[in-house]
């Protein structure tokens, strides 16, 4: 590989090579070495999220895998832009990307540590066993990674048993990305139920429904490993979902985990929708809005409870001020909304949808929507998951009932 065939790109505070002939293909498993520009918004956040876990969970020096480094940009990132990193460990298992990674390491002046970076060409599963018998072997108590990034084009799932056998069993940090979103929303729902052993819903809160059945499945696999995880944060832009969730080991409270698994009821003619713990076989099988049983379906088993905590989003919040990212005022709107929507019930409704079904002239705006809602004394708030959509504990029928309402009021037109 000559220079003459490489570009200089920039992210954060890094500069890295990329191949000319991959600048601007369309991101695909046919590149040279995979980059995708649109994934910036996730390196932006992971590296946030690796700082509120650094200041919150972990004063001591970080242990980090990167295992599908790719370009290395996520990787330099990293070194260049958190804190207290002992020790990285950058794998990719095609050669040009390791090839790659290196120069770009040269490019950023980080080649010299040898101690601190470990470079691999490995299969991640590969990678993930052997450092989690390395202890074993080495007799390094502490030597397990508090960190470890999964970043694959398509589903994690191959590779989620490894990483909790791997991780820092208490209080380790698992980044996790999943990119088969056509999966988990429900357009292709029986290779959801292979990969992630749950039923999805294609409806209009279906990116949501894919973030809890992923939620749900990290959480069992981590029950194989007599693990327990608290989801952070989780966010879903563009193509993605992300999950930024942090291990524990109490038996007790693995158990009482069992709790947060449950199901979305969901009637397909009228809207009607609830969250449910109960055994499948127990549900109702005619919607209790609307009497109509041949339209209700159900999404699960994921995760009915919350998928945020709010301490961990104000501070990446206080780090994305002080960041000087070009993504900046996205996260801060994303986080920020996910705030909001931290104690709103699972699922979400779609405005321009309603109004068309209602045949409105025009779209009401969401702070008007959300305010005569809170008016009735419901709750209401938007949500990161849609930014057309709100969230409310405010049935279907009197939600419609609101629109309905303000339809010759001028001031709450968009």
């Amino acid at each position: 590989m000559e220079k003459k065939d490489l570009i200089i790109n920039r992210e954060g505070q890094v500069e890295f090579y990329i191949y000319a002939s991959d600048n601007d293909s369309i991101p695909s498993k046919s590149m040279n070495v995979f980059y995708n520009k649109k994934m910036e918004i996730n390196r932006d956040v992971s590296n946030l999220a690796i700082n509120t876990y650094k200041k919150q969970y972990n004063q001591k020096t970080l242990i980090i895998i990167d295992s599908m480094a790719a370009s290395g940009v996520s990787s330099i990132r990293m070194l260049k832009e958190c804190e207290n990193i002992q020790k990285i460990y950058i794998n990719d298992i095609n050669p040009e990307a390791v090839n790659l990674i290196q120069q770009n390491l040269d490019l950023n002046k980080l080649n010299d540590n040898l101690a601190q970076i470990e470079i691999s060409r490995k299969d991640a599963n590969l990678l993930f066993s052997e450092i989690a018998q390395q202890p074993c072997m080495e007799q390094k108590v502490n030597f397990k990674p508090n960190i470890i990034s999964i970043d694959p084009f398509g589903t994690p799932n191959l590779y989620m048993d490894t990483a909790f056998k791997a991780i820092q069993k208490q209080h380790g940090l698992l980044c996790v990305t999943a990119t088969d979103t056509a999966v988990l929303f429900g357009v292709r729902p029986k290779a959801c139920i292979r990969k992630y052993m749950a039923k999805p819903l294609h409806n209009e809160y279906c990116k949501e429904i894919g973030a809890r059945i992923l939620i749900y499945f990290l959480s069992r696999i981590a029950n194989v490993n007599k693990l327990g995880i608290l989801p952070l944060l989780t966010f879903y832009s563009n193509h993605f979902i992300r999950v930024f969730s942090l291990t524990f080991k109490d038996k007790k409270r693995i158990s009482k985990n069992f709790q947060n698994y449950g199901y979305i009821i969901h009637c397909n003619h009228c809207g009607y929708r609830v969250s449910s713990q109960d055994n499948i076989l127990e549900l109702p099988n005619i919607c209790p809005n609307c009497k109509k049983n041949e339209k209700l379906d159900y999404a699960g088993p994921l995760w009915v409870e919350k998928i945020h905590e709010e301490a961990f989003l104000k501070r990446v919040i206080s780090f994305n001020e002080d960041s000087e990212y070009s993504n900046k005022k996205r996260i801060n709107k994303i986080l920020n909304l996910a705030i909001e929507e931290l104690e709103m019930p699972i699922s979400y409704y779609n405005i321009h949808k309603l109004t068309q079904k209602l045949k409105l002239s025009f779209v009401p705006k969401l702070e008007a929507i959300i305010k005569i809602i809170k008016e009735k004394g419901y709750h209401a708030s938007r949500t990161h998951f849609d930014f057309l959509s709100i969230k409310t504990d405010m049935n279907i029928n009197l939600i419609e009932n609101s629109l309905l309402e303000i339809l010759n009021g001028a001031e709450y037109k968009s």
